[in-house]
């Protein structure tokens, strides 16, 4: 008697963890350890690896362009080489953004901007004190005059005004300012509001820490376009660049919500926190970027957000960590508390046939290897998985 034809197995069809392994049939798998199924379902070994540098590594992050990366080091942010960038204050989690070839980070502590060139400037800046005011002799309009300073760093960015000092000014006085503040490297810039006016006007950039104003208001400058801007709220972590605004996460444990505030346009160490943040339910833990919404990862949930909208996309919620990787086609791939998923349009990539412990914490890209393109997680094992049948 010939024996029985053997059942054979063309292609593969991945991991199925959420279906009775005796029903699924012989082309998925249970358990897939240290293994790829290609494009064209064939089963082989995953390469192996080899150890690249050794240290205390709490964070790393590739640019869009793969050319540089910047790494955690022992509390130290330093370079692909190891030269060393900036000094951390604290060890807590970093988060990156990336626009015009700048790097932004921050832990919640610390904050910064890696320039092209590998130079690591401050994102936080400080508030100039206010000056001092009195009146001389001279031959200004009488009224109400009002002013504050800036500072311009070193990158030439503007910062926004210290707090306004007034004075009234009577026919036959000028108007003195002391107590400008000058800090080494950066440049002070005097706006005065003339008589009864409430437009800030550029008057000049003082060397010194006093000086007479005693000129016509038609020989004022530029008005102050940084009224009313503050730096970076303190105490926020997540952050992301997202249609030409920086957002920053800040989460309220009292309340158990975060607040995100956003940047001006372009401007992105300014921030009207009187009037641009949003508020969401829960921690956040992921800022994504995408062409159509920034979508916006909690501890609970995951919304798409736009200027006009604020869109619940899943009642369930995105672990903590860099780990969304964009796509050629505009959308991004993370992880969430049930598996991979992409947006927008939303999708779980995973849910029909993987479940798996999410972790408490994740590192994920896209990676695009041999032909193929695959996404990649790196979980700090923890958590339940949701619904799994193995």
């Amino acid at each position: 008697m010939l024996p029985a034809e053997l059942p054979t197995i063309s292609r593969f069809r991945g991991l199925n963890t959420v279906s009775d392994p005796l029903r699924v049939g012989l082309g998925w798998l249970t358990r897939a350890d240290n293994t790829n199924i290609t494009d064209t379902g064939a089963l082989e070994v995953r390469k192996g690896y080899a150890l690249d540098q050794a240290g205390l590594f709490t964070s790393a992050y590739a640019t869009d362009d793969l050319l540089r990366m910047y790494l955690v080091k022992a509390g130290v942010i330093t370079d692909y080489d190891g030269t060393a960038l900036h000094t951390l204050t604290s060890l807590a989690p970093m988060y990156w953004a990336e626009v015009n070839n700048q790097v932004f980070f921050n832990n919640g502590t610390d904050s910064g901007i890696i320039s092209p060139d590998g130079k690591a400037s401050g994102w936080i800046w400080s508030v100039p004190p206010s000056p001092t005011l009195a009146a001389v002799t001279g031959n200004l309009p009488a009224g109400q005059y009002q002013v504050c300073i800036t500072y311009t760093l070193v990158d030439g960015r503007e910062t926004g005004p210290s707090d306004p000092v007034q004075i009234e000014i009577t026919e036959g006085e000028a108007l003195q300012v002391s107590g400008i503040s000058q800090v080494d490297g950066l440049q002070t810039n005097l706006y005065i509001a003339p008589a009864n006016s409430s437009v800030y006007q550029f008057a000049e950039s003082p060397f010194g820490t006093a000086t007479v104003w005693n000129t016509s208001p038609d020989y004022l400058g530029m008005d102050l376009l940084t009224d009313g801007m503050e730096p970076l709220p303190v105490g926020c972590d997540v952050i992301q660049i997202w249609s030409g605004r920086a957002y920053a996460a800040q989460y309220f444990a009292s309340q158990d919500q975060t607040v995100v505030w956003f940047s001006q346009p372009l401007g992105f160490h300014l921030f009207d926190t009187a009037n641009d943040f949003f508020i969401v339910p829960g921690k956040v833990t992921m800022l994504a970027p995408t062409e159509a919404a920034l979508i916006v990862g909690t501890n609970k949930q995951i919304h798409s957000y736009t200027p006009e909208a604020l869109t619940r996309l899943a009642s369930y919620g995105a672990l903590p960590g860099q780990h969304w990787s964009r796509d050629e086609d505009g959308t991004v791939v993370f992880w969430t508390a049930r598996g991979v998923c992409r947006a927008l349009p939303f999708a779980n990539l995973t849910e029909r046939q993987v479940s798996v412990a999410p972790g408490v914490r994740a590192g994920g890209a896209i990676v695009r290897h041999g032909g193929q393109k695959r996404y990649v997680v790196s979980i700090q094992q923890g958590g339940v998985a949701f619904n799994s049948c193995i």
